[in-house]
């Protein structure tokens, strides 16, 4: 398959699987109109477009699709991908793939590109990455340090890590709500990744969020508040290979947040 056959697939995807809400967010009239300007931007047939969106629509009941066959591997790759992405991660995508822009990140691309492959093994996709061992700690060591000092602010700490919400612990007090993301090192030194949810609440929530840094966590502990992490930090958008989105933040980056 085409490297441009492989890329409308995600589109397709996204069609299926979010219908009319996706014509909508894309600024598509109707569905013809996005056949069209998907084939022309991506030079594909437009009824290949089509085709590919009703392949995936056993999936998602929109529509009768192609119940009579088995999704290929290419097919059932991307779904499996994509199943745990909320629609405006994939919508991200699917605009970087439209604009062309998705060209510019090799990384991104070839992790794209090798996913919806045919010859790529199906693998089932857990929904969140357990905390390894250095993460727990770190965890482990803010509650401590919060019970002691109240920091980064004082409040009610409640614990959210197993929800998936784009945090691990809320600060709750009779003035405000604020958010803590605990990131872990095992050294005294090394970068971290924030997974898109992560980075969309920093974003939004701005001095309500902040990271917490705990490094050499296996020998003494050091303790580093990032209050505002979208204002200080400069990361890197990533599209790993489980279509996870992360952004990553380089160590020498966090060696200057103290300078």
């Amino acid at each position: 398959m085409e490297n441009n056959h492989r890329l409308s697939l995600y589109i397709a995807y996204y069609l299926s699987r979010f219908d009319k809400l996706a014509l909508k967010k894309l600024n598509y009239k109707n569905w013809d109109a996005s056949f069209i300007d998907i084939s022309e931007k991506l030079n594909v047939k437009k009824h290949s477009v089509r085709n590919w969106r009703d392949e995936f629509d056993p999936l998602f009941g929109h529509r009768a699709g192609w119940y009579q066959r088995p999704m290929s591997p290419s097919r059932t790759n991307v779904a499996l991908a994509f199943e745990n992405l909320e629609e405006p991660e994939i919508r991200g995508i699917v605009e970087d793939i439209l604009s062309g822009k998705i060209n510019n990140d090799s990384d991104g691309l070839n992790q794209l590109l090798t996913i919806a492959d045919d010859d790529s093994p199906i693998q089932k996709l857990k929904a969140f990455v357990l905390r390894g061992p250095t993460g727990k700690k770190a965890e482990q060591f803010f509650i401590e340090h919060h019970k002691i000092n109240s920091l980064p602010k004082s409040g009610e700490l409640i614990d959210t890590r197993d929800l998936g919400c784009g945090y691990d612990f809320e600060i709750k007090s009779y003035k405000e709500r604020h958010f803590v993301e605990v990131k872990g090192l095992a050294n005294s030194e090394g970068g971290i990744l924030f997974t898109n949810k992560e980075w969309e609440l920093a974003k939004k929530e701005r001095n309500s969020y902040t990271v917490c840094l705990v490094s050499n966590i296996n020998e003494i502990p050091n303790i580093t508040f990032i209050n505002d992490p979208y204002l200080k930090l400069n990361p890197k958008k990533n599209i790993v290979k489980t279509v996870q989105i992360q952004w990553s933040v380089a160590k020498t980056e966090l060696q200057t947040i103290n300078d």
